[in-house]
Formats: structure tokens, sequence, C-alpha cells
């Protein structure tokens, strides 16, 4: 069997819309944890790349569908890299990709009725956004701009060398922790960060970690379900 007559029988697979979805999925799903993990490109990113690649080939693309997909991937690296936390980056990314992947399965010679694209552009976007919101306060990326955050803070006191003794000691939070902020322990305000989820004031944590000038909170709710 010819290369061609292989592909035929593969294009007439990856064209199945159930099929096509899976793919759309595990590439947003890849190439999130490529982009969230700082400085490096490897077999997700790459992965991604050849999954989104076999979706655009097998329903014959023009190339409108496939720019606009790939603008609204670069604003989403914008916003994880470049401008953390603005969230208009990543707001007008999602919006892109959205038009890309309707634009990509609606355009073309083998294009799919125009119902079908936007009910998938729509699914596969709820989804990307929905699984990027949750992992990025989690991933190595968000993380990091944590410690450097912290490494530059000068909040109402920037405790160097607590002792080891406060570790455990339960506060509550004074000022938003994103993901760097103020919580008041034993009458003391003290520049923390969280690198777990966003906490606003009010909730109640516990010193989980300390490291030099780092110290790290966990919400006490979350500590007593895990």
């Amino acid at each position: 069997m010819g290369f061609l007559a292989w592909w035929a029988q593969a294009e007439a697979f990856i064209a199945q819309p159930w099929v096509t979805i899976l793919l759309l999925v595990a590439a947003c799903l890849l190439l999130f944890h490529e982009m969230l993990t700082p400085l490096t490109w490897g077999l997700t990113g790459n992965l991604s790349v050849v999954f989104f690649a076999l979706v655009l080939l097998a329903h014959a693309v023009s190339g409108v569908g496939v720019l606009v997909l790939i603008g609204g991937v670069a604003l989403l690296l914008v916003e994880t890299h470049l401008l953390p936390g603005r969230g208009i980056a990543a707001f007008v990314g999602f919006g892109l990709i959205f038009g890309g992947i309707y634009l990509s399965l609606s355009d073309g010679p083998k294009h799919l009725n125009s119902a079908f694209s936007l009910a998938t552009a729509a699914a596969v976007t709820v989804f990307s956004v929905v699984t990027f919101l949750a992992y990025l306060p989690k991933s190595p990326v968000w993380k990091q701009l944590g410690r450097e955050l912290y490494a530059q803070s000068v909040g109402a006191e920037f405790v160097r060398d607590l002792p080891q003794d406060w570790l455990g000691k339960r506060g509550q939070v004074a000022t938003p922790l994103r993901p760097v902020g103020v919580v008041v322990i034993e009458g003391r305000q003290l520049t923390v960060v969280t690198e777990g989820d966003f906490l606003e004031p009010g909730i109640e944590v516990q010193i989980t970690e300390i490291i030099g000038d780092r110290i790290v909170v966990d919400p006490i709710a979350a500590l007593a379900t895990a």
C-alpha cells in the first residue's frame, strides 16, 4: 500500500467528528502542558503540533483558519511568559483559538457543516479555558513567577530567616495572594507566597514551608482534605 492510499484511509478516519474532537482536545492539553513548563519545548509540544496538523490536513483547511489558530496560541504564550496575570492576552487568545478551529473545520473543500464546526469549536474552547485556568496556578511557570515576585516583594514585613518553629502556625490572609501577598499570623503581617490557587482575604492559612526569606502558606481547608 502506497503512502497516498494509506493517507486516504487515515484522512477518512481522522475526519470523523469524534476523532477530530479527541485530537483537538488532546492537542490543547499537550500544548498547555508544554507552554506552562518554563523555558522548554519537548515531546508534549511536538505531539501537540502533530495532532493539530493531522486534523488540519485531514480537513484540507485554508490558511486563514491556521493563521488565526496560531495567533491564539501566540497570545496564550504572551499571557503565560511575557505578561502573566493580566488576562487580556489569554481572553483574546482563546477567542482566536475558537475562531481558528471554527474556520479550520468549516472552510476548505472537505468542510464540515457549520453547526458541527461551531459546536466543536465552542466545546474545545470551553474545555481549554477550564483546563488552562485550573492548571495555571499549579504550573511550574506560575510557581516560578511566584518565587520571582516574592524575591522582589517589599511587603509590610519582609521577614528573613523566620524561625523554623513557625512551621505549622496558622493565620489569616490580609491581602489577595496572587500568588504573593500578606497574611497576619500572631499579630504579625508577613509577606508570603502560595503555590496553589489564588487566595482571597479572610481565608485561614497555615505555614507549610520556610526557606530563607520564602514563606509558603496553604489554605487550611485544602490541607484538611489532602
